[in-house]
């Protein structure tokens, strides 16, 4: 009896002849054949599920992307604000030169050479940001867009570059233009650092070149002069500066992880001394002392943060074995809603003080830990290892809690905005939390539940309307209840199709949607 397999051919048509005296035997073709009848028919399905939810990111993105066309208005006749036009043809001219990139290099190697979906954050993100936060550094952060593109051949990148320069001959005046140069010149080695350091494991392409437009704006785009970002500046250089000279003192003298510990010991605090430029000239750390001193509010504060932490880092550690890795982690998003947002609501400006000032101590943290300088860069990766995701394990950074610092900091610093807490603190760690005990039905192309993102919308709703009542014209300045439900579903349903970080995308979305239905 011969057994028949159905709609499946095991003739030996399409497999190539191996040389004689190495014939494949008849059995191992046919179950080739069946492997490749399998993949095939099970691609179809996979393909079908990444383009919905590919094309619901693309619905919310160019959504609200058209939504501020109508609200600005750049190629109204009414309008007296020129700088607008300039933006929008920019960007189209940024997004046309990505797409006929794509468009060639899918010519010439075919359906594989395509980047990412996640590529489009890359242009909307960084974009749709500065348009709305920081008007006058958009032109030249839709320009510093397209270094996304070299992450292909060095061909690529040489044409990226010439772009590039030709953008910047045709938007800035010949004073602007050596200030504008430098600053691709300082992105694109940010860029190239990131993709080093992360191997394109810990930090892919998309994030490093994110990373490096957000970190080129603060050392050298961006013209804010507010005390909190003066500080965040000034010590972000001083880490860059200490950091690059225990390299180079590593490579030249073979210097030891003990004299290294030492080196960054002394000279981050002697540099964050030079580049932390306060009226009068004070000295940064007696300044920030005369300033907590001088408030019993402040006092209050700090007093409160320095006990809950005391109490909740122990316990959580001690229980960490008995919680599951996703509560564990969301336990820590719960814990700094509950130390930001009431403070905020305090005394604002010593918050985002704080936040200045903790993004550079959790970054030198996880230099330490990189390179295991002594004495406590053994203990650090003992820790932060045991909330590691299975992102964290694929490459050499841990990135996690710097992702959760970078998304609940960048809202409140650049619009006084709590989207940031509300989205991670909450949404996003119930909609995980509730999506994976009780989630069934998942969004197609993503492993996100359809549960876990009503959780997120109605417990952010909830917050939302929350903060609303106790105190609209700190936190929702001409927010409505109706507006903030629109945000919540926009945010929620664009979390659940797409795969992005979400410590990236959704602070950064719904701070845009925040600033858009404000307009």
């Amino acid at each position: 009896m011969v057994a028949i397999a159905p709609h499946v051919s095991c003739t030996t048509a399409r497999i190539p002849q191996k040389t004689k005296g190495s014939q494949m035997p008849p059995e191992e073709i046919c179950k080739i054949n069946m492997r490749s009848h399998k993949s095939g028919v099970s691609e179809d399905p996979k393909n079908f599920e990444r383009f919905y939810s590919n094309f619901v990111q693309t619905v919310i993105l160019l959504g609200t992307f058209y939504y501020s066309i109508e609200r600005l208005q750049p190629w109204s006749t009414f309008t007296t604000d020129t700088s607008y036009k300039q933006i929008f043809v920019n960007v189209v001219v940024v997004g046309l030169i990505m797409i006929s990139v794509v468009i060639i290099k899918y010519w010439q190697h075919g359906y594989r050479s395509l980047p990412k979906f996640d590529t489009v954050y890359n242009l909307y993100l960084p974009f749709m940001t500065s348009l709305l936060f920081d008007t006058p550094s958009t032109v030249i952060n839709t320009i510093l867009i397209l270094s996304v593109l070299n992450s292909y051949r060095w061909r690529t990148q040489l044409v990226v570059i010439v772009l590039q320069v030709c953008l910047i001959f045709f938007n800035f005046d010949a004073g602007d233009r050596i200030k504008t140069t430098i600053s691709i010149i300082i992105n694109s080695l940010l860029s190239l650092l990131l993709k080093y350091i992360g191997q394109l494991k810990s930090l892919d392409n998309i994030d490093s070149n994110l990373f490096s437009i957000l970190l080129t704006n603060i050392i050298y785009v961006s013209e804010a002069d507010s005390v909190h970002f003066r500080i965040l500046k000034g010590i972000i250089l001083a880490l860059m500066t200490i950091i690059s000279i225990n390299f180079m003192l590593k490579q030249i003298m073979h210097l030891k992880p003990v004299m290294q510990s030492l080196f960054f010991a002394m000279g981050f605090p002697l540099f964050a001394n030079i580049f932390i430029h306060l009226e009068g000239g004070k000295n940064p750390l007696l300044w920030l002392v005369e300033y907590i001193l001088e408030s019993t509010t402040r006092q209050r504060i700090l007093f409160a943060w320095i006990s809950i932490l005391v109490l909740s880092i122990p316990s959580i550690l001690i229980e960490k074995d008995s919680l599951s890795l996703n509560t564990s982690r969301k336990l820590w998003h719960f814990i700094i809603f509950l130390l930001i947002v009431p403070s905020f609501q305090i005394d604002s400006n010593f918050v985002k003080i704080a936040l200045s000032g903790t993004i550079p101590v959790f970054l030198s943290i996880e230099y330490v830990r990189f390179q295991n300088l002594p004495p406590l860069g053994s203990a650090i990766e003992l820790q932060l290892r045991r909330f590691a995701d299975s992102r964290d394990h694929s490459g050499p950074l841990i990135i996690s809690y710097l992702y959760l610092l970078f998304g609940i900091s960048t809202p409140l610093l650049m619009n006084n905005s709590p989207m940031g807490l509300i989205g991670l603190g909450i949404g996003d760690s119930l909609a995980s939390i509730i999506g994976k005990r009780y989630g069934r039905i998942r969004w197609r192309g993503t492993q996100k539940t359809i549960e876990g993102t009503l959780a997120f919308i109605l417990t952010s709703f909830m917050v939302c309307l929350i903060l609303l009542h106790f105190d609209k014209a700190v936190i929702f300045n001409h927010m409505t209840p109706l507006r903030l439900l629109l945000l919540c579903i926009l945010s929620g349903v664009l979390e659940g199709n797409s795969v992005l970080n979400d410590n990236i995308l959704i602070p950064a979305f719904m701070m845009i949607c925040e600033k858009l239905l404000t307009l």
